[in-house]
């Protein structure tokens, strides 16, 4: 792994996968057993060994009892810098420049902006078009 951080989570993620199996009294050949994979595979992934697959941690995480470990990693409801950079790319209401240019393209440029520039009927002595 190139990354402190990223080494650190890892063995982090082994440290509780162990206290997991042993609160639930747990041997590491029953986990393997339950998960579909060898004890072997217990013991890298308890020591933060980053070469092991996701789908085995996922079935390990299963034969713990929680089968949803994983979908709850960086869930977008549960991702702050997520969240706020899809607000960021929200794009803001208000006033489309594209009826300008629509109404350009079709020579409406120097028409009055009544509403019924178009229709041919005069804008109101009121300057309200409707």
């Amino acid at each position: 792994m190139s990354s402190l951080r990223a080494q650190r989570s890892v063995i982090s993620l082994g440290r509780h996968l162990r206290q997991a199996r042993l609160s639930r009294r747990l041997t590491m050949a029953d986990l393997a057993e339950r998960a579909g994979v060898s004890e072997k595979t217990v013991q890298r992934l308890e020591k933060g060994d980053p070469g092991v697959g996701v789908g085995t941690l996922a079935a390990v995480l299963a034969a713990l009892g929680n089968p949803g470990g994983l979908e709850r990693v960086l869930r977008p409801e549960d991702d702050p810098i997520g969240l706020s950079r899809a607000i960021e790319a929200t794009p803001q209401r208000g006033r489309s420049s594209r009826r300008k240019a629509v109404g350009e393209r079709a020579g409406e440029a120097d028409a009055p902006s009544g509403g019924d520039a178009g229709r041919g009927a005069s804008s109101d002595d009121d300057g309200v078009g409707f």
